[in-house]
């Protein structure tokens, strides 16, 4: 109990850091700002691309931690949309790697003229190497990009996914962009 009233003191102080430390409309140098996204082993910091909204209510029905929209669109009417999901690492999925084979199997599994291909890696605000992977939906004509980030005890995934190829393309700076604003504060107590 004590080991949890003190990691929620932490999370508070950070907060106040990150709010504090901002300046007004954006980041500059080390500073960081953005939105905080918790779990029961997990807390970090993500800042949207300009020109985006994160948006922490409108995915929560579908599992999503986060889900970030145009300006002037919407989650549900996006042509290009990023989502944040955490994976909580398993007995199935013990490592980064477990998960991305489990993602591209189920991604294969479910047609099989799908297709997956690496990407070069991207760097976070905390120095987190995020693995990327393409993926692309024959069936349902979509294209993902996808960033797995390994944390103590779990996953974090970051994708963007668009139902033209063209507008992925044109997001994929965007994306890049939220991958790299990605930073890790801690494992939180009562992690599985």
């Amino acid at each position: 109990m004590n080991k949890q009233i003190g990691s929620t003191i932490v999370i508070l102080v950070l907060s106040l850091n990150v709010v504090m430390a901002s300046p007004p409309g954006g980041q500059t140098g080390d500073k960081v700002d953005g939105v905080i996204l918790m779990g029961q082993a997990f807390a970090f910091i993500l800042k949207e691309p300009p020109g985006w909204i994160l948006d922490t209510s409108a995915g929560k029905s579908s599992g999503l931690h986060a889900v970030v929209y145009r300006e002037g669109s919407s989650w549900k009417d996006g042509v290009a949309v990023m989502y944040v999901r955490v994976l909580y690492k398993n007995q199935d999925r013990k490592t980064l790697d477990d998960v991305i084979q489990s993602d591209i199997k189920d991604f294969k599994d479910a047609n099989r003229n799908s297709t997956v291909s690496p990407m070069r890696a991207l760097m976070t605000r905390d120095k987190k190497q995020a693995k990327m992977r393409r993926f692309h939906d024959a069936q349902n004509k979509n294209w993902e990009a996808v960033a797995y980030i390994d944390q103590p005890c779990t996953v974090a995934i970051m994708a963007l996914t668009s139902r033209t190829e063209s507008e992925y393309a044109n997001s994929l700076p965007a994306f890049e962009s939220f991958v790299a604003s990605y930073f890790f504060f801690k494992e939180l107590a009562g992690s599985q």
